[in-house]
């Protein structure tokens, strides 16, 4: 056997190996993904329809497309969805819409995550981050404004300071929190987590409900919008923390 001949060889085998251990990791994370959504999550009704989850289970799906690829990422979101509905579809109807959000919510980070590693992005994710909080914010004021009861001065003003702390959270938490590695930096990874928020769950995910249920876009889109104040930073600094682990994560 030529020395060319057992290399290929041995390359072959370590794809092999590889491959093997990416479908693992990947189906180890599309597992957890339907535990922490099916079993460990809440449902608020909106407009009279359970259409708001709250949960941890968008965090290894975007784990998965972060390390592994938007490949890997993306086929961890749609397998989690579909087997997860098929284990507990948790009383609503299956909507084909979601599982594309789900493959997307794989898709994205890991995109955002190869052009990173690529040096393809370039920006000053301190800014970015702030100006994606002044709008959400934004978003989340116009929503008890627009009730006919009006709102207190009172309520009006504890509003007003829970989004200050809002739009400042990623500029403190950016300053205190460094990581070990530049590429999961608390700044990169709340960019990453709230580009998904504001593409999947407040745009898509809002119209597939809106057509799912045959009701009106804004009669979601507010409800989502303030959910969107606690889950953007809780999502990111969970997935900060547990990025630290990562390393170990690539080689399961």
């Amino acid at each position: 056997m030529s020395y060319h001949t057992k290399e290929r060889r041995e390359k072959v085998v370590q794809a092999k190996s590889y491959n093997t251990k990416l479908l693992v990791s990947c189906g180890l994370l599309a597992g957890i993904s339907i535990i922490l959504t099916r079993i460990f999550s809440y449902t608020i009704p909106i407009a009279g329809f359970p259409v708001l989850r709250i949960g941890f289970g968008d965090i290894p799906v975007i784990i998965s497309g972060m390390i592994f690829g938007p490949i890997a990422g993306a086929l961890t979101g749609g397998v989690s969805d579909i087997l997860g509905f098929m284990i507990n579809p948790m009383g609503g109807p299956y909507i084909p819409g979601l599982t594309i959000s789900a493959t997307l919510r794989g898709l994205l980070p890991g995109l955002i995550y190869w052009a990173i590693k690529n040096n393809k992005i370039k920006i000053n994710y301190h800014i970015i981050n702030v100006i994606f909080s002044i709008l959400m914010v934004a978003g989340a004021v116009y929503v008890p404004l627009s009730q006919d009861g009006g709102i207190s001065n009172i309520a009006l003003i504890i509003y007003g300071l829970i989004a200050l702390a809002f739009i400042l959270l990623p500029i403190i938490l950016g300053i205190i929190i460094k990581s070990e590695e530049g590429l999961y930096s608390f700044d990169k990874i709340l960019f990453v987590v709230t580009v998904c928020y504001y593409l999947i769950s407040l745009l898509l995910n809002t119209f597939w409900l809106a057509v799912a249920y045959n009701k009106g876009f804004l009669a979601f889109l507010p409800g989502r919008i303030i959910a969107g104040l606690v889950i953007i930073p809780l999502h990111s600094l969970i997935i900060f923390v547990l990025s630290r682990w990562f390393k170990y994560m690539r080689i399961l």
